[in-house]
């Protein structure tokens, strides 16, 4: 009987553990995915830069760091941000990306702009949501 309690004991445990690490597993080749990853840093960068680059927030002009850091971390994000999405939500978001940047495009040569930042303060009700 003790052996029985044991068994069930532990294979409700290793089927825990494998639920939860399937659900943290990426679910395509990863090559695929980290070339995903890539072109949503890069689309992502492209639009930051087409929209904010030269324009000025409190007196500061906005600066990018080198493109090859800056989508190094976006890439990094990415990686991290996509890893529970299917290939299909991943890309639906790219043709999104890609979108948007043809969106950002007609900032390219616009006249540069004092921006204001407003923080907006969350109600913790709207976040369980």
């Amino acid at each position: 009987m003790k052996q029985l309690k044991k068994a069930l004991l532990v294979g409700a445990a290793a089927l825990f553990v494998g639920g939860a690490a399937y659900k943290r597993t990426i679910r395509m080749p990863w090559k695929e995915y980290t070339g995903y990853a890539r072109k949503m840093a890069e689309l992502d960068d492209n639009i930051a830069r087409n929209e904010l680059e030269g324009n000025r927030v409190g007196g500061n002009v906005i600066v990018f760091p080198p493109k090859s850091e800056s989508v190094e971390d976006r890439y990094h994000f990415f990686l991290k941000l996509n890893r529970r999405k299917s290939r299909t939500a991943i890309l639906s978001e790219i043709a999104e990306l890609e979108q948007r940047l043809k969106e950002s495009r007609q900032y390219e040569n616009a006249p540069k702009e004092d921006l204001e930042v407003v923080w907006v303060k969350q109600d913790p009700a709207e976040c369980e949501q």
